[in-house]
């Protein structure tokens, strides 16, 4: 018999997608699924939804939990959600995403096949509203990563592995041995994230990576990642979250050294994060330097870095590469040396970058003081005329890519993109390749030497 795959989704007024998210889990092949339904206080009718799914659900062969509470917030749901749990495996995908038909049933498959790891997560595929998933991949890999050191714990804080709990999955054995639902804060309702994984790669000897893309994260206008406009609400969002994370680690580092550091790399964070959202919207520009401030100065009070950072390192060589660099020193990540940049800047045909969002906004400014210098955007967006850093937007064109052309793509894991530009015979580069590069590049332009 399957064993039995616990499914705790939090819903909250998501009534014009929630339906998309059942659907998927409806076409899940793997048949033996408790699906926990926290309907948080929805007023918009995503709980008419919910019920007019329940049968479908149970005619699929789920058992299901519905719970209606008051609004409480997203942690409450899943502390509440994992109390439920009566399977030997648990998921926690948001109500607005979509799964791969296999979500359930290749990770199943892979925990099983190592029975002594208790976690496995897949890939993730960053699509807008309007696009599903990406060209079937048939071909699937696993890698059993090492968490020697609790390294990737200081990768999780760092960002520099996904942050969503959505793409893991787990044996509920670790609800309890964890402390998952005893030590779970529910009065800071920003996110859970923080909450599961942090417990969990402050434990867990090795995480299995299946190389799969199982998950649909769909970014949208109203979420938070996408809302958040005023420098205040920012701030204390940015604030919340990282007391949030101090408290959590708290409760699970056996070492004071090892707190130290990850309480101050969750600083680094924290101001990272405001800074990232800052460069996503011109009206917050004047707040940038107090911020990237903020960040050298809490770097050049400790003695975490075997050097001081420039207080002009924006100005020269940009945050994002700043940050990617102090990053890559503070979690002794060695990313595979891709050597972009001699193909980048010498190319003989156009430099493109795909994509004028979040990212590029985030980050393309930085490329170009690095002399890293597109000709052009592309951008499904793109009207005639538009312009970002001074550099002319336009609509994707795949026919018109030719062989000495080089494309940068500014997205996060878009595989429909990917896809297309490398049917081409262009150079395809992935814009945190180039990030890499430029930040090994230019690591003697951060510093400045020590007083004797």
């Amino acid at each position: 018999m399957q064993p039995k795959v616990s499914m705790v989704i939090s819903c909250f007024n998501k009534v014009n997608y929630i339906s998309d998210m059942l659907d998927s889990v409806l076409t899940q092949k793997w048949d033996n699924i408790e699906i926990i339904l926290i309907n948080d206080g929805s007023n918009d009718g995503t709980r008419t939804v919910i019920g007019k799914y329940e049968g479908k659900l149970r005619d699929r062969g789920y058992e299901v939990v519905i719970v209606d509470q008051e609004n409480q917030g997203v942690a409450a749901v899943v502390r509440n959600g994992l109390k439920l749990v009566t399977g030997e495996f648990v998921c926690i995908p948001d109500c607005d995403d979509l799964l791969h038909e296999e979500y359930v049933s290749a990770m199943v498959n892979v925990l099983e096949q190592f029975p002594d790891v208790n976690c496995v997560v897949c890939d993730e595929i960053r699509n807008r509203w309007d696009v599903g998933f990406a060209p079937v991949v048939n071909i699937s890999t696993t890698t059993l990563v090492s968490n020697y050191n609790q390294n990737l714990l200081a990768s999780y804080i760092m960002r520099k592995i996904s942050t969503s709990v959505a793409v893991l999955m787990f044996r509920s054995i670790l609800i309890h041995e964890l402390g998952l639902i005893k030590n779970f804060i529910t009065h800071l309702s920003q996110t859970q994230e923080d909450q599961i994984w942090i417990p969990i790669l402050s434990s867990e000897k090795s995480i299995i990576h299946l190389h799969r893309p199982l998950y649909s994260y769909i970014l949208r206008a109203n979420s938070i990642v996408t809302s958040q406009i005023d420098i205040e609400q920012i701030s204390k969002y940015a604030e919340t979250r990282s007391l949030l994370s101090q408290n959590t680690l708290k409760n699970c580092m056996d070492s004071m050294n090892k707190l130290e550091l990850h309480l101050f790399l969750l600083t680094l964070c924290k101001y990272s994060f405001v800074i990232r959202r800052i460069s996503r919207n011109q009206q917050l520009e004047n707040y940038k330097e107090y911020y990237v401030h903020k960040f050298v100065e809490a770097v050049n009070e400790t003695d975490f870095l075997p050097c001081k950072l420039d207080e002009y390192v924006d100005r020269k060589i940009g945050f994002s590469v700043a940050f990617n660099a102090v990053s890559n020193y503070l979690t002794q990540y060695s990313p595979e040396k891709k050597n972009t940049l001699p193909t980048v800047r010498d190319t003989k045909g156009r430099l493109i970058a795909y994509g004028a969002g979040f990212v590029a906004k985030s980050a393309l400014e930085d490329f170009v003081k690095c002399n890293v210098v597109p000709n052009e955007i592309w951008d499904i967006k793109a009207q005639q005329g538009d312009h970002l850093f001074e550099i002319p937007l336009m609509p994707p064109d795949f026919d018109s890519l030719k062989i000495e052309d080089t494309v940068i793509i500014f997205l996060y894991g878009n595989q429909n993109v990917e896809y297309e530009l490398r049917k081409t015979n262009s150079n395809i580069f992935y814009f945190q390749d180039v990030l890499n590069d430029l930040s090994a590049e230019c690591f003697a332009e951060l510093v400045v030497k020590q007083e004797e």
